[in-house]
């Protein structure tokens, strides 16, 4: 069907961009609000094409460019397919982005490494002092007979050893640290401190003798090593904002190669990236000759590390833009409603009517597949799941969220860690174990997949590939390629990997891949040491047979497994008629038809969407943040449907918040999938 726009309001959308337009002509910052479906990445396309248009030739010849910040990945590629290669302009995301901007700054960049690692001393000598073994101990005699090679080569090869036969070898190894065996984890968990702090200090003392190395960025494991000098996703953006905020010619510098900064999903930006642009934009005002735009929607700010509502937005002209070119009418209209702002959103069709939505209350019993074949929803379809459980079950996941579980990362308090570090789909925030279980993952998949080029395998082996051969990167391919891996389980696939030798060998890949460094210990049971130090960080009991198992556990799942969460993490559904996600990873996507299963047991809560529809007009809601979560998740998920959705509500009594729904929804569209009526 072909949808038609009124002559008015493809002029009321002509305008918009023209009020984008003057902004850019005029050196004005902006912040462009438009709600879900408006179009918001094509602005942006056209926003970039208008500066070329009018001002291409200065930008050249005054060296200059177009600088685009993006969220994800992702939203980069897709702008960049939009434009299409032009040298006047740059997109990336903003970790890539700022450190090529800063990393020629060592000396700036080692004055706050020193300060990071002042700053993590302190936090481990109260970790000291807080582990009971330090009152019993001379720490400095501790540390000596710990820093002996024999005996490290012994505390980090065991790893998976249980605690009676660890103690026996620390034992025959040396009487001194007889007295301080009684619990295991405790006497691991310190020397582990005291090494780490060591080794800091170490680090310190060469940054004050002038013999500092370089700073590094790793952009693919989100984990510190400050006494390599290596720094994280967030640890960068920390330094940035305090080196950029307080130099002047860092701002010059900026401004003078980047007159047009324009922020992509600016509601996801860290708060430290707006406060380094806003310090450059300030540094500027009385020159013209830099400005900012901003695109994206606060009330799409689902991440806890976004900024959500712009910072000093009074600061900037505001351009809003109620038009949605995605979903029909009806949807248009209840995602309004969802708002809860009067922000005014509609459809920019006039005949886009032929849409619906259904509100469905069902009981705890409720059969998500019987629905969806009832409903004939078999193509196109998206269906957005509340609970880990469910997701990673429907996507055929859940036994590695099984194990994952009986981890003190993701059980109890720290449960929301699964959203955050295992269903996380940017890659930046996922856990830094996790990535590299990803990492190894995305690699057996292209050796596993015969139409992979000898180019996508080389980038796991960059250390090593300028002294290899052509040939001798084929021979390597080939001996993988004739294992099976996919059919192995992760025990198995690395050890089969370790066993090809050669000048490019299996090992090096590994230790590439898990960022491992000390070639003296066994790869393996190194990994598992990495994983033991992600999955039970904090902890300080003394079950470590248990903890052990859990990891064992682990690296005996299937390869296969993975596969089907590397596929969930990309987007990768091969045309399924049905595709499942979470509510949070249905984030810039569209479909079709809609199905959104809601219930009141999530995020630590027992009224989670309860919440949200009895104080829908309570004039406590705009200051209630977790009115405000829930509203924003929402209204997320229900702004995917284009043409048809399907709300169901899993709550066995809904009579306090029933009023409510069928004010949002409309009494007619809300209907039970039970007996029991209201």
């Amino acid at each position: 069907m072909v949808y038609t726009i009124s002559p008015e309001n493809k002029q009321l959308e002509l305008d918009i961009q023209q009020n984008i337009s003057t902004c850019l002509d005029n050196f004005e910052s902006f912040c462009f609000d438009a709600g879900a479906g408006a179009g918001k990445t094509y602005a942006l396309q056209k926003s970039i094409e208008h500066v070329l248009k009018t001002n291409e030739k200065t930008l050249k010849q005054n060296n200059q460019k177009i600088l685009c910040i993006t969220y994800t990945n992702a939203a980069k590629d897709e702008i960049l397919k939009r434009l299409g290669k032009n040298s006047s302009v740059v997109v990336s995301t903003i970790h890539e982005f700022l450190w090529g901007f800063i990393a020629i700054q060592q000396e700036l960049l080692t004055i706050e490494h020193e300060k990071k690692i002042k700053e993590t001393l302190k936090e481990l000598e109260q970790n000291i002092n807080d582990n009971p073994l330090s009152k019993s101990i001379n720490l400095i005699e501790f540390k000596n007979a710990i820093s002996d090679e024999e005996f490290l080569k012994i505390f980090y090869n065991t790893p998976s050893t249980p605690a009676e036969k660890f103690k026996s070898m620390i034992k025959e190894y040396s009487e001194y640290f007889y007295p301080y065996l009684s619990n295991v984890k405790t006497f691991r968990s310190l020397v582990k401190i005291v090494i780490k702090k060591h080794k800091l200090e170490e680090t310190l003392k060469q940054i004050n003798d002038k013999k500092s190395k370089q700073v590094i960025y790793n952009p693919i494991q989100n984990r510190d090593k400050l006494e390599n000098y290596v720094i994280s996703h967030d640890t960068l953006l920390l330094y940035c904002e305090n080196i950029i905020t307080s130099q002047n010619i860092l701002k010059k510098l900026f401004s003078d190669r980047y007159p047009y900064v324009l922020v992509d999903e600016y509601q996801d930006t860290d708060k430290k990236v707006v406060s380094i642009i806003d310090s450059i934009k300030e540094y500027t005002s009385s020159k013209k000759k830099f400005m900012v735009g901003f695109f994206g929607d606060s009330l799409q700010n689902i991440y806890e590390t976004g900024v959500g509502i712009l910072p000093q937005k009074n600061k900037y002209q505001i351009i809003e833009k109620i038009f949605n070119r995605r979903s029909s009418s009806q949807i248009v209209g209840l995602i309004e409603k969802i708002r809860n702002d009067n922000f005014g959103q509609q459809s920019i069709y006039t005949n886009f009517s032929n849409g619906s939505y259904n509100f469905y209350i069902a009981e705890d019993n409720f059969n998500l597949p019987s629905f969806l074949q009832e409903k004939n929803l078999t193509n196109n379809t998206a269906c957005l799941l509340m609970k880990n459980d469910d997701i990673t079950k429907a996507r055929g996941f859940d036994e590695i969220l099984t194990v994952l579980k009986k981890s003190p990362r993701f059980s109890g308090k720290n449960y929301e860690n699964i959203t955050k570090e295992f269903l996380q789909k940017n890659l930046q925030h996922m856990g830094w174990f996790l990535r590299d279980i990803l990492t190894f993952i995305d690699f057996i998949k292209k050796i596993e997949n015969d139409n992979s080029t000898v180019r996508e395998i080389v980038q796991f082996i960059t250390p090593y590939k300028s002294a290899l051969t052509f040939a001798e990167m084929q021979k390597f391919i080939s001996s993988l390629r004739k294992i099976n891996l996919s059919t192995l389980t992760i025990n198995k696939c690395i050890k089969k990997i370790v066993n090809i030798k050669g000048r490019i060998s299996g090992e090096k890949i590994l230790r590439k891949i898990f960022s491992i460094d000390d070639t003296e210990k066994e790869i393996l049971a190194n990994i598992k040491d990495r994983a033991h130090d992600y999955f039970y960080y904090s902890q300080d009991s003394e079950d470590s047979k248990k903890e052990m198992i859990v990891i064992d556990n682990f690296f005996e799942l299937n390869i296969s497994i993975f596969f089907k969460w590397y596929n969930y993490i990309f987007d990768d559904t091969k045309n399924e008629g049905i595709s499942y996600y979470t509510l949070h990873g249905s984030k810039g996507l569209e479909f079709d038809n809609v199905v959104v299963v809601l219930q009141d047991n999530f995020a630590k809560g027992n009224n989670y969407c309860e919440n949200f529809f009895k104080k829908y007009h309570s004039p406590s809601a705009a200051s209630d943040s977790q009115f405000q979560k829930v509203r924003n998740l929402l209204y997320v998920a229900f702004s995917r449907a284009r043409i048809n959705l399907h709300v169901i509500y899993k709550n066995n009594s809904p009579e306090d918040s029933l009023e409510n729904i069928k004010e949002i929804f409309g009494e007619k569209f809300v209907l039970y999938l039970n007996n029991k009526q209201y």
